[in-house]
């Protein structure tokens, strides 16, 4: 039963560093695109920051889903709940602003994978209980 929960944090970590990577190449777009329009300096500068941020932010969430997936620590299930709430936040907010294209559907792909890995990890835990 363990094995399951192990393998589906291994996949949402690499769905992760995947939606990261795709995010990130779109960096150069965002800055081409805003030295190309009439914005404000500031804008102009922060927001391809704010664009790998974002990148930077599906990273830190991937690594601990990957350890997991490795070593299976005591404290997995907390962090695969923490982590599948973190990206139904993002998925949320993704949406709302682009829409279904495959960022969102790598999110909601995600969430659904994180999900049932704390649901497996629960299941186990009561079961090592009773």
């Amino acid at each position: 039963m363990i094995k399951l929960p192990r393998v589906l944090a291994g996949l949402s970590g690499l769905l992760l560093l995947t939606d990261a990577y795709f995010h990130a190449t779109g960096a150069g777009a965002v800055r081409d695109a805003l030295n190309n329009a009439e914005v404000v300096t500031f804008f102009a500068e922060a927001l391809p920051v704010i664009w790998l941020f974002f990148s930077w932010h599906l990273v830190v969430m991937a690594m601990p889903m990957l350890w997991a997936a490795i070593a299976n620590p005591g404290w997995f299930m907390p962090a695969a709940i923490f982590c599948g709430v973190v990206a139904l936040g993002d998925f949320f907010w993704v949406y709302s602003v682009a829409g279904w294209f495959p960022g969102t559907l790598i999110l909601l792909l995600v969430v659904v994978s994180l999900g049932i890995t704390a649901f497996l990890l629960g299941s186990a835990n009561i079961a090592k209980e009773n």
